[in-house]
């Protein structure tokens, strides 16, 4: 059959037919080619304009929408390469200070020799005593942090430049008395409470961005509540609670009103040791126990 195909009147038909076709499609194919190319690089060029707006637009915005972050070009700390995990370890906090009492939990935590964090408040500061106890802080191998410079909630949470002008002077300060410029800090009041929480999500970003790490707590001896708790009841706060993971991070204070901490303070640590736990200073290099966001 192949035989009586090739070289028949048919096939000769068949080429024909085929060869008339190409060529009548030849010129339309050609059109729709130099079509596509001449508009395929106006495209190019358009799409390349259109990134460039882009990239211009995306860098602005990293500059420009939040006029705070060109405030204070000197107010950045270096984050660490990586950070640890110490695990069955106590980190005892002090928030308010420096105070009268302060430098008395200052001599226990010396006499059991352990070490110890202190966020401090600006306006504490300001008498030569309680620059001293900051030095002595220090001097002594605890850590010093920032705890605001006027512990004014109201104030300090209405934006983020009002929280920038407060943290910027307790960071001076302590930098001018001591001499060391601190890393580390605790928001009055934890991340997350009802003066910031319209706003707590940009005030983390904009510390992180600074290299600032903060500090939140995962138990409180409950001495925030006002003066009436006696030190029994603040030993049970600390010793009914257990921490969700291996760290704990605990939450005092060391205003001047607060002699039941004092009190209270030997028990916890003997509490915290009878476990086989060990005490640990933070630093900007120990991994945060926060709150976390909210949804």
């Amino acid at each position: 059959m192949n035989e009586t195909y090739w070289g028949s009147v048919r096939f000769f038909r068949h080429l024909y037919t085929t060869v008339f076709v190409i060529i009548l499609f030849l010129p339309v194919l050609a059109v729709i080619w130099f079509w596509q190319v001449s508009i395929a690089a106006p495209r190019s060029t358009v799409q390349i304009e259109k990134d460039r707006k882009f990239q211009v637009a995306m860098e602005r915005t990293a500059t420009d929408a939040f006029p705070y972050q060109k405030k204070y070009p000197g107010l950045f700390a270096g984050l660490p390469a990586k950070r640890t995990v110490a695990a069955n370890t106590v980190y005892l906090t002090f928030d308010d200070g420096p105070s009268p009492l302060t430098e008395k939990i200052l001599d226990v935590l010396k006499h059991y020799r352990i070490k110890a964090t202190f966020f401090v408040v600006g306006r504490c500061l300001e008498s030569a005593a309680g620059q001293e106890t900051a030095r002595r802080i220090l001097r002594e191998g605890h850590s010093i942090g920032m705890h605001s410079d006027t512990h004014h909630y109201r104030k300090i949470y209405a934006s983020v430049d009002n929280w920038l002008d407060d943290f910027a002077a307790v960071e001076k300060k302590l930098a001018d008395i001591t001499g060391v410029r601190p890393t580390i800090f605790r928001f009055p009041g934890g991340s997350i409470n009802v003066y910031n929480a319209h706003l707590y999500q940009e005030l983390i970003a904009e510390m992180t961005r600074r290299g600032y790490v903060y500090f939140d707590w995962n138990i409180s001896n409950g001495d925030a509540l006002g003066l009436s708790a006696r030190a029994e009841t603040l030993v049970a706060n600390v010793v009914s609670r257990q921490p969700d993971n291996s760290r704990t991070v605990v939450l005092m204070h060391d205003s001047a009103g607060k002699t039941e901490t004092l009190k209270a303070l030997p028990r916890i640590i003997e509490h915290y040791r009878t476990q086989g736990l060990s005490f640990g200073r933070l630093s900007n290099d120990v991994w945060p126990v926060t709150f976390g966001y909210r949804s």
